[in-house]
C-alpha cells in the first residue's frame, strides 16, 4: 500500500465525505487534491479539485452571496462538464446559473430601503429576479438546497415568494402618498405568500393591508384619513354614553368604543404630543426650581446654625 495518496485518490475521498455529508473536511480535501494537481502539472484536475472546493464554500457561508459568486464562476471555467455533486451529476453551467440566482436573491432580500424610491427599486429587482426563476430553473430542483440543508426546492417555488416581497415593497412606497393602494398591493402579497406556503407571512400581509386600508375622522380637526399608524393613530381618552351617542352619526369612525380611545391625525396628534411634552418640560423646570429654592433655605439654616455655635 502506497504511503502517500494520489490526487485522484483524494479527489475520491472528497466526494465519500460529501455523500456523508461532512462539507468541511470534504473541501479540505479538495483543496489538497487541487495542490497535489498542480504540483503534477495537471491543471485540468487542479481546477476541477478547486471548483469542488469552491462549491463546498457555500455550505460555509450559506447566507454570504459572494461564496455563491465566486462558486458559480469556478463553475463556468469547467465548460459543458457534468459536474457531481453527491449523488447527482448536473451541468457545470446549469449549476453555475443556479447559484447565479441564490446569490441575487440575498442580495435583494435582504435590501434596506429607506425612502419609497429605494422601496420601488428593490420591488423591480425582486420582480425580475422571480422572472429569472422561472425562466431559468423553472421545474428543476434546486442542487444547493438539496445538498446542505436536505430540502427539495423547485426553481418555480423560488418565484412566489419573491413576488410576494416585491408586493410588499411597492405597498411601503405608496404608503406615504396613497394608503388604500398601498393595502391593495399588500392583499396581493397575502395571496402570493399563500400560493408559497407561507402562512405567517400571509398573515402579516393581511395585518397591514388591514391597517392601510382603515380610514377615521379625526376627533380634533375632522380631517378624514386613511392608513392607521401611519397617518392617524389612536388615542386614549375618556369617552361618556352621551359623546359616543353623538359621535355614531359620522359615515368614519372618530373613536373606538373597545379600546375608549379617540382617533386623531398625525398632524393633530403632533401637536398635542409636542404642548404635552412643552408643558412636561416647563413643570419640570417649576419643580426643579421650587426645589433648589428649597435646598438654599436648608443650606443657610445649617450655616446660620454652625456660625452660632462657632
Amino acid at each position: 500500500m502506497p504511503l502517500f495518496k494520489t490526487p485522484v485518490e483524494i479527489l475520491a475521498q472528497g466526494h465519500d465525505l460529501v455523500l456523508r455529508g461532512d462539507f468541511v473536511q470534504a473541501r479540505e480535501r479538495f483543496s489538497e487534491a487541487s495542490t497535489k494537481f498542480t504540483k503534477q502539472r495537471d491543471m485540468m484536475g487542479a481546477n476541477l479539485a478547486s471548483v469542488y472546493a469552491a462549491v463546498m464554500a457555500v455550505g460555509q457561508g450559506i447566507s454570504n452571496p459572494q461564496a455563491y459568486r465566486t462558486a458559480s464562476q469556478s463553475l463556468l471555467t469547467l465548460g459543458p462538464y457534468m459536474f457531481k455533486v453527491g449523488l447527482r451529476e448536473v451541468p457545470a453551467q446549469q449549476l453555475a446559473l443556479e447559484l447565479d440566482l441564490l446569490a441575487a436573491e440575498l442580495e435583494v432580500t435582504s435590501m434596506a430601503p429607506s425612502d419609497p424610491q429605494q422601496f420601488g427599486e428593490k420591488a423591480k429587482a425582486l420582480q425580475e429576479l422571480a422572472m429569472r426563476f422561472r425562466a431559468q430553473l423553472a421545474g428543476q430542483v434546486l442542487v444547493i438546497p438539496e445538498l446542505f440543508t436536505k430540502t427539495v426546492v423547485v426553481g418555480e417555488a423560488k418565484a412566489a415568494p419573491l413576488m410576494a416581497q416585491a408586493e410588499e415593497a411597492i405597498g411601503e412606497s405608496l404608503i406615504l402618498q396613497d394608503p388604500k393602494a398601498a393595502a391593495e398591493h399588500y392583499q396581493s402579497a397575502r395571496l402570493w405568500w399563500i400560493q408559497a406556503g407561507r402562512l405567517d407571512q400571509a398573515d402579516a400581509a393581511s395585518t397591514h393591508m388591514k391597517e392601510y386600508g382603515r380610514a377615521a375622522k379625526c376627533w380634533f380637526c375632522g380631517r378624514e384619513v386613511s392608513g392607521e399608524g401611519i397617518h392617524f393613530v389612536a388615542m386614549p381618552s375618556e369617552l361618556t354614553d352621551l359623546v359616543k351617542q353623538r359621535g355614531q352619526g359620522s359615515a368614519l369612525p372618530t373613536f373606538d368604543a373597545a379600546t375608549n380611545s379617540v382617533y386623531a391625525c398625525k398632524g393633530c396628534y403632533g401637536a398635542v404630543f409636542q404642548l404635552a411634552d412643552a408643558i412636561a418640560v416647563k413643570r419640570t423646570g417649576e419643580l426643579e426650581a421650587k426645589v433648589q429654592k428649597q435646598i438654599d433655605e436648608i443650606k443657610s439654616q445649617i450655616s446660620q446654625i454652625k456660625g452660632r455655635i462657632g
